[in-house]
Parts: C-alpha cells; structure tokens; sequence
C-alpha cells in the first residue's frame, strides 16, 4: 500500500470519528437541554389569616412548641409534609395578636403527633385479590395558652385538643401517603383552631379587646 493510499485512508477515518463524536456531543446536548420533571409534590401552605384575630390584652404574645418529635415508628409526623405542631404554631401566629401595653401570652404546642397504626389485612390467596386498608394515621394536637400580667403573676389560661384518624389503602404509594398526611393534618389543625378559640373566648374573655 502506497503512502498516499495510508494517508487517505488515515483521513477518512479521522472524519468518521469526528462525525460520531459530533453525534454523541450533540444527542447529550439535547437530553441535557430536556429537564426531567420533579416528582416531589408541592403542597399550600397552611394559613389561619382568613380567620378573625384575637386581641389580647398583653405587649407580647410568644409561641413556643414543646413537643419533641421521636422520630421513630410509630411516629410519622417527621415525614409529612405539614407537621401537626408546625400547624398549630402557625395558627396562633396568624390569630394571637398583642393589643395592650403590659405583660404577656404564651401559646404552647404539647402535643403534635401522627402515627401510623398497622391494621389487620387479608392473608392467603384470598389476599392476593384483595385489597385492604393497611394502616390507620391518627393525628392530634394539644395547646395551652397562659397569660402573665406585667409582674410575671399568671391571670388565666385557656387549652384545647383536637384528634382525627384517616386509613389508608395497602397498595398506596408514597405520595398516596403524603397527601392524606397533609390532608389529616390540615383538618384536624381546623379543628383545633376552632376549639382553642372558642376556649380562649369563654375562659380569657375578659382579656380580650
């Protein structure tokens, strides 16, 4: 084989794998450029601003959440998307409003826990068409708000719960699961707003302006 034959076939070559390189860079580019959709859901943020506030009769209103989540089966709360505590620190941040020139309110989240409770579900072959719901979630949650005058002496206080249970089917998938969690957890947060202020306005009347 001549030189000249050796060189132009070395250059061929060459452009052959330019051009599938050329390829390769190019369908990168374009699976580079097509973004993958996130599958994380995206949930509202829970507000208690459409409800009417509560004037109290204090210079400073404080919120303090003493739960402590286990972080631990059977507790899930740490896996929501909306913890039972973080709604009722929230409602009281939207409502509890200081309207006077001395002392103070303390709101206090005692408790703020769902939990997942394992159900009994169909066994044997029987099972295998079947489908049954697997676990029920309780959520609950528990406040008390004191009020001090301006020398530290308490004046009154005033508490609430609120509990709801939902189950949930075997086949559920993760984001199933996320979602009756926020679920759960927004209408049993509803239902404590409604018995903490109804609570406050019978025991705490008289400090309200």
């Amino acid at each position: 084989m001549t030189a000249h034959l050796i060189a132009r076939r070395s250059e061929l070559v060459s452009k052959a794998v330019d051009r599938r390189l050329f390829l390769t860079m190019a369908v990168a580019g374009l699976a580079a450029g097509c973004t993958t959709p996130d599958p994380t859901q995206r949930f509202a943020d829970l507000t208690f601003t459409g409800r009417p506030p509560i004037p109290l009769d204090v210079a400073q209103v404080d919120v303090v959440d003493e739960y402590r989540m286990p972080l631990a089966d059977p507790n899930v709360e740490h896996r929501a998307p909306l913890a039972p505590s973080a709604a009722a620190e929230r409602w009281a941040r939207d409502v509890l409003q200081a309207a006077g020139t001395g002392g103070r309110a303390v709101f206090r989240v005692t408790n703020g826990s769902l939990v997942e409770i394992p159900l009994k579900t169909t066994t044997g072959l029987k099972g295998l068409v079947t489908v049954d719901q697997a676990e029920r979630y309780a959520a609950t949650i528990e406040g008390q708000l004191d009020l001090y005058g301006a020398d530290g002496r308490i004046l009154g206080n005033a508490e609430a719960k609120a509990s709801r249970t939902q189950t949930i089917a075997e086949n559920a998938s993760l984001n199933d699961r996320q979602r009756l969690w926020y679920s759960l957890v927004e209408a049993t947060a509803n239902d404590f707003a409604g018995a903490m202020e109804t609570a406050i306005r019978q025991k705490l009347v008289v400090y309200i302006r």
